[in-house]
């Protein structure tokens, strides 16, 4: 069961009755968000619940769908039951989700296996040889490399599954019994939508066993019976196809219009620009790092991707700060809030102290699965609020590289603002530190980790017809803080950017995969299935 819940009511919206709503789901990394709006986009109610992720060994990374599940269940009935919005009145739900997570499931949508989540890197033997196959270049996390890893690894399940799914498509069959890959994410897994076939199957040869795409605001079922006992709801609810959390993010930001780009700052990261043009990645384009675009809709998202953000601030104060926590408690605020006012005296650059925060492999700007953190320039004049802030700002030009890499295309604009959701964007301090290292004016919005739920709940909207076009929903959410690039810190930033461009020496990277050959040499443990 989830292991954490919490619960936002809107003070802007007064409970009442309301006959068209939509349910939203943000399934991430940490927890699911449960988010209910009205027709006019307004967040009516939102609940969180958090589960577990699993590590038997290095390098992989594991959830159990029926913990999904369970945290879906509960929080769309306490949002039902917070809202006093009947079932009746919810006109369509969706989805917006971690993306190329990788499960095996039966014709009644039962997990076979834990999820291989998008930062489960066990696969380095199979992505290697697909790539020596097919001149690619996937990485052990990515869809292909793990589907071939469960058909070599675990035969017996590979026989008995109907398909394999992501978490859309293990969402969508929950609540419809429908099997699909949502929207942008087919193209995540290799799924060629103009060929209408799965890229990679030459060498894995499981395409019989994957589901079709299905486009982002495509109705692609209903509720079914037992569904809607489960979760509070009525059966028959259209249920839209959504896509991952980058796309719904997208919307959930408002920043849907060219020369306006996203950032989320969460567990990870990543940047996305809204273009009006195809943009093409051919091979060797685009720098280091894993920059990927994808029709929405009517236009592309460009953006890439970065493995850790949050965690790693997460990480420095349950490792580093322990005692802040019954410091918050004494002085009634978080330890978050603590880290804020600790960076916020320390000056622009942290006395040329560098942060690099590849503290589980990274996509981009650089793409190795064996990239490791760390801290560089480190003194004896460094204190720990140093520390602090040099996280914050190498998380902020680690997303300022991989922006320089969208640049290098050809989007016909410079990018002029940016709007930041997630969780760490609830931090002045982060939001300021972004707008100077970014050097462009960066947005927090009202309910920024919210976003992404409220963008699948768009996703639902927009499905139904309660609007029209991309352009219907620009500017839904209100911008709450507004962080202005400082000119006086100007050059330091571009000066810091530059040196953190220099962290990845080739000679660098060779220790890493040297690091990383010795955690993947034993054997795995086999892992239980969850279907007896």
């Amino acid at each position: 069961m989830s292991s954490v819940w919490h619960g936002f009511q809107s003070d802007e919206c007064p409970i009442m009755k309301r006959h068209n709503c939509f349910i939203g789901y943000d399934l991430g990394t940490s927890g699911v968000k449960t988010a209910l709006i009205d027709s006019d986009g307004r967040l009516l109610h939102s609940e969180f619940a958090s589960y577990r992720t699993r590590s038997l060994k290095p390098g992989w990374h594991e959830q159990d769908p029926n913990e999904w599940w369970s945290a879906i269940v509960g929080t769309t009935r306490r949002t039902m039951r917070a809202s006093k919005i009947l079932p009746r009145d919810v006109q369509a739900i969706s989805f917006g989700v971690q993306a190329v997570g990788t499960i095996p499931v039966d014709k009644e949508a039962r997990a076979l296996l834990p999820c291989m989540t998008w930062l489960d890197a066990r696969s380095v033997d199979q992505a290697k040889r697909i790539n020596e196959a097919m001149d690619d270049n996937l990485l052990a996390k990515d869809f292909a490399p793990k589907t071939l890893w469960i058909k070599e690894n675990r035969p017996k399940v590979f026989q008995r599954t109907h398909k394999i799914v992501e978490c859309g498509g293990y969402l969508i069959a929950k609540f419809s019994g429908k099997f699909t890959i949502p929207g942008d994410i087919s193209l995540f897994v290799g799924f060629d939508s103009e060929g209408r076939q799965w890229k990679y199957e030459p060498v894995v040869q499981a395409a019989e066993k994957l589901p079709e795409p299905a486009g982002l605001t495509e109705v692609v079922g209903e509720t079914t019976p037992k569904a809607a006992r489960e979760l509070g709801l009525r059966p028959g609810i259209p249920v839209v196809a959504g896509g991952s959390d980058f796309a719904a993010a997208v919307i959930g930001s408002g920043a849907i219009k060219p020369r306006h780009a996203h950032v989320y700052l969460g567990s990870s990261a990543w940047i996305a620009v809204i273009a009006d043009k195809p943009i093409t990645v051919g091979p060797g384009t685009g720098g280091l790092g894993m920059i990927f675009p994808v029709p929405f809709l009517d236009r592309w998202i460009i953006g890439g991707e970065t493995e850790s953000a949050c965690a790693c601030l997460n990480w420095f104060q349950e490792e580093c700060a322990r005692d802040l926590t019954d410091a918050a408690k004494r002085s009634r605020t978080t330890p978050h809030q603590m880290l804020d006012k600790m960076a916020e005296k320390v000056e622009p650059g942290s006395l040329d102290l560098l942060f690099v925060p590849w503290m589980k492999g990274e996509r981009a700007p650089v793409k190795d699965d064996f990239a490791r953190g760390a801290f560089m320039g480190l003194t004896l004049a460094h204190r720990r609020e140093h520390l602090v802030r040099a996280v914050m700002e190498g998380v902020a030009c680690n997303v300022r590289w991989i922006l320089d890499q969208i640049e290098a295309f050809d989007l016909g604009f410079k990018v002029e603002s940016v709007r930041g959701i997630g969780g760490g964007f609830k931090s002045r301090i982060w939001t300021q530190i972004f707008a100077d290292v970014m050097g462009i004016r960066t947005q927090a919005i009202k309910w920024p980790q919210h976003a992404g739920a409220i963008g699948a709940a768009l996703l639902a909207a927009t499905g139904l017809g309660a609007y029209k076009s991309l352009d219907d929903l620009d500017g839904l959410l209100p911008v709450v803080y507004e962080g202005t690039p400082t000119p006086e810190y100007r050059d330091a930033y571009v000066q810091m950017v530059t040196n953190f461009k220099h962290t990845y020496p080739r000679e660098i990277s060779k220790i890493y995969h040297q690091w990383g050959a010795r955690q993947t040499q034993s054997k795995p443990n086999q892992a239980r299935p969850l279907v007896g």
